[in-house]
């Protein structure tokens, strides 16, 4: 009976080494080959609003790609933080944006559909390369009120690009939770507001 009891317990960590190197892709995939990079960010001060322009490359997994081509829609989003240092506590958060897109394939017209989803606006494109290309450059986009702003303060702002694993298929989300190949994320680009 011992024997019986003690079998599951040894054999359960076993079970989960050899399916972690059997998945290609579970283990985190390195810097250098991270599919998302924030190649450029600033802001400019037009009319009293700080606009956002940005350049972030955007690549696809190999499963991934598979995945957008098999159907499933892909959401990325952009995060941006503004930030205000404080002397004796960690730095204040002065806003918080989210802006989300959603890359799909249509087999049948052969067209990739980028849809900005905070606003509703789509794009049709023949090529996914001009499809993300377009999803990574970001032009004017309003982010805060210049009014808002304390002016003997230092404030910063930084920006990332990730695909929402929550997004995904309940499938896929499983391997999106554990793996970066199926939930890429880049490095936070942060630059002083003004």
């Amino acid at each position: 009976m011992n024997a019986l009891t003690r079998q599951p317990r040894t054999a359960a960590p076993a079970l989960l080494l050899a399916f972690l190197l059997a998945w290609p892709g579970v283990l985190a995939a390195s810097s250098d080959d991270n599919p998302l990079k924030v190649r450029w960010a600033g802001t400019e001060l037009v009319s009293g609003i700080y606009l956002l322009n940005a350049d972030i490359d955007y690549r696809l997994t190999r499963n991934l790609n598979q995945a957008l081509h098999n159907g499933v829609k892909l959401t990325f989003e952009v995060q941006i933080e503004i930030t205000r240092g404080r002397d004796w506590l960690w730095n204040a958060t002065v806003a918080e944006l989210v802006q989300r897109y959603r890359v799909e394939y249509h087999a049948l017209s052969r067209l990739y559909i980028v849809t900005h989803l905070n606003t509703g606006v789509q794009r049709a494109f023949y090529r996914l390369e001009s499809a993300l290309f377009t999803l990574g450059d970001l032009r004017e986009l309003p982010l805060l009120d210049a009014a808002l702003l304390e002016d003997d303060q230092d404030y910063t702002v930084r920006l990332r690009a990730r695909l929402k694993a929550e997004d995904l298929p309940l499938p896929l989300r499983v391997r999106g939770y554990l793996s970066r190949e199926w939930s890429p994320v880049s490095e936070w680009f942060a630059w002083s507001l003004r």
